[in-house]
């Protein structure tokens, strides 16, 4: 049986076929998870929850999808999927002052983007967090606030698609 490569499904050649094609970077997988996460994004900034059957369905969808198409390393996938357990293992000990599904999150980009691009996703997610927080203390708003994470996730995902890292 051969299987459909996804990642080319969305060369429409514009901008130039081939390596470099404007709308090349955009695959289907890219687009289906920008989806997720921005349907994620606005539920977790809307009511501060994200339900734990859809992340659930989420971690299903992706560990199938990592084992049909194979497109990083397994020990790259399983590398991105620790960092997540590392982030579940911060929820607990800090009784989620970062979530457990923001944790989820993480561990779910993790084996689907690898070490490396989850590493870049949290790179910029937490350096666009530090300038909306200190720009919330150079204004002396209230001294505790509370961020829903995911929006930050997406921008940062958004971003490492954008400039090609991911």
């Amino acid at each position: 049986m051969q299987w459909i490569k996804t990642d080319n499904l969305c060369d429409t050649g514009i901008g130039g076929s081939g390596k470099g094609g404007m709308f090349q970077m955009w695959t289907v997988s890219r687009i289906v998870a920008m989806v997720i996460l921005t349907g994620l994004s606005f539920m977790d900034y809307k009511i501060r929850k994200v339900p734990r059957d859809v992340l659930l369905l989420c971690m299903a969808g992706t560990v199938l999808y990592q084992a049909v198409t194979q497109n990083i390393d397994w020990m790259v996938s399983l590398g991105g999927g620790l960092i997540g357990m590392i982030f579940i293992g911060i929820s607990k000990i800090t009784r989620e002052a970062i979530g457990y599904g923001d944790s989820l999150a993480i561990l779910i980009l993790g084996i689907y983007l690898g070490v490396w691009g989850l590493l870049e996703v949290l790179a910029t997610s937490f350096f666009i967090l530090g300038i909306l927080a200190l720009g919330c203390m150079t204004l002396r708003r209230k001294k505790s606030l509370a961020f829903p994470f995911y929006p930050f996730l997406t921008v940062g995902y958004l971003f490492g698609v954008c400039i090609g890292g991911l």
